[in-house]
């Protein structure tokens, strides 16, 4: 994906594109369980087949307004859709290939050369400690008029099970050469025993400035800008600094101590001096022995964790910047979730904001659980500052807020590389 997203007036002349919206599936609301609808009603279709009165079996799906009793799931856990009582959401027994796929929806009257996201909520039904396959999703962009042409597509990675049932956003972005696309949710995992999954508010939408991360397709060929794994080292902590990877934070090091309230250690595993932390958990990095990641207590709302100014882009061409996060507090400890912010500014004093996206609430699990956020942007010049700062506000009295970041990157969304660039 290349360019400046267009204005969303450019499209087709239709009420809904104006707003930004193509489509939002809520799955409406009532107080049957069981919502007596079917996919046409939503105009999408499915190869699993649905349950209106029954418990969900292998292949099979239900739109409920609460999670059905079941010994291993999280009964009675609700929809995603806010202020929406009794509200449904799209639960679903994964089958095999043969079932596939979950979700197929044709949209039609789109804008060729204009930026979309497709975007979903997706969460395990399972409780931690059960020990099932966890459910994999992969959302694919199809153009069905150009030779069957996939165009885009984004795996949710392995939905980790949680002590409560936690929503999480999905998605990718795509620009389509044609006005009609089909809008997939295919399984990636096949097994008789785990993979259950709930869907909700599904959506299409004109990118606004915050846009999901690059396409899967768009990063494997492209260039990294920089990737910052913190290094390693047989030492609990890092001796270097921020300075090292040009970066800077607010927050102050620690070099030999568990960080206290507003203080980060660059770290190759959770210190042991706090009962309520992953304890000797380790960093994202790959075949990285002993690998460093950066920890943080972390201090007020709007406080910058990390700020990052890279220069020489390439005005028009998009960028993807993404990171590793993890809540190093283990399930059940009643502690505020950190919910990080992702910004892009122009670098200037009070720069102008490029694009913003945040985490959500990063969750607690049984086990200390790695999950990749990022965000995508085209500049408007040639320097830009990213950052990452705290939606949480919080006193220094309060535990919690406490996570490990990895594997910070920039790249080019993809290998096909335009757009002004500054002289070499």
């Amino acid at each position: 994906m290349t360019g400046i997203v267009e204005p969303v007036d450019i499209c087709v002349d239709n009420a809904t594109h104006k707003l930004g919206r193509i489509f939002l599936i809520t799955f409406g609301n009532g107080s049957s369980l069981y919502s007596n609808k079917t996919p046409s009603d939503f105009n999408f279709t499915t190869a699993h087949t649905q349950n209106q009165q029954t418990s969900i079996l292998f292949s099979h799906f239900g739109f409920g307004n609460k999670v059905p009793e079941h010994s291993e799931w999280h009964n009675g856990s609700l929809d995603h859709t806010k202020d929406d009582d009794g509200g449904y959401m799209f639960l679903a027994d994964v089958g095999n290939e043969s079932h596939q796929p979950l979700f197929n929806y044709k949209v039609n009257n789109l804008s060729s050369g204009v930026c979309y996201e497709f975007s979903a909520h997706i969460t395990n039904v399972v409780k931690s400690g059960t020990k099932q396959v966890k459910p994999n999703v992969r959302l694919e962009v199809w153009e069905k008029d150009k030779n069957n042409t996939l165009i885009a597509q984004a795996s949710t990675g392995d939905l980790p099970e949680c002590d409560t049932m936690s929503w999480s956003k999905y998605g990718v972005s795509f620009v389509p050469t044609s006005t009609s696309v089909a809008l997939f949710m295919v399984s990636n995992i096949y097994a008789t025993r785990g993979n259950d999954i709930a869907i909700d508010d599904i959506e299409l939408s004109v990118c606004s400035d915050s846009v999901d991360l690059c396409a899967e397709q768009d990063t494997h060929e492209s260039t990294s800008m920089f990737l910052i794994t913190f290094g390693n080292g047989s030492s609990t902590y890092s001796n270097k600094t921020l300075s090292d990877f040009n970066f800077t934070t607010n927050h102050t090091q620690n070099l030999q101590i568990s960080p206290g309230h507003g203080r980060f250690g660059l770290i190759n595993k959770v210190p042991g001096n706090f009962s309520a932390w992953h304890s000797d958990s380790l960093d994202h990095t790959p075949t990285d022995d002993d690998g460093h990641m950066f920890l943080v207590d972390v201090g007020h709302r709007n406080d910058q964790i990390f700020n990052y100014k890279i220069n020489n882009l390439c005005i028009g061409l998009r960028y993807g910047f993404s990171a590793y996060f993890a809540n190093i507090f283990k399930a059940g400890c009643n502690a505020p979730e950190p919910d990080v912010r992702l910004e892009v500014r122009a670098a200037k004093e009070d720069g102008d904001l490029i694009a913003s996206k945040s985490t959500g609430d990063i969750p607690q699990c049984n086990n200390m659980t790695w999950s990749k956020h990022g965000i995508s942007f085209s500049p408007t010049s040639s320097s830009v500052v990213i950052l990452m700062l705290s939606n949480v506000n919080q006193s220094y009295q309060d535990l919690g807020n406490d996570l490990a970041i990895d594997d910070i990157e920039l790249r080019v969304c993809s290998g096909n590389h335009s757009g002004l660039c500054p002289p070499s």
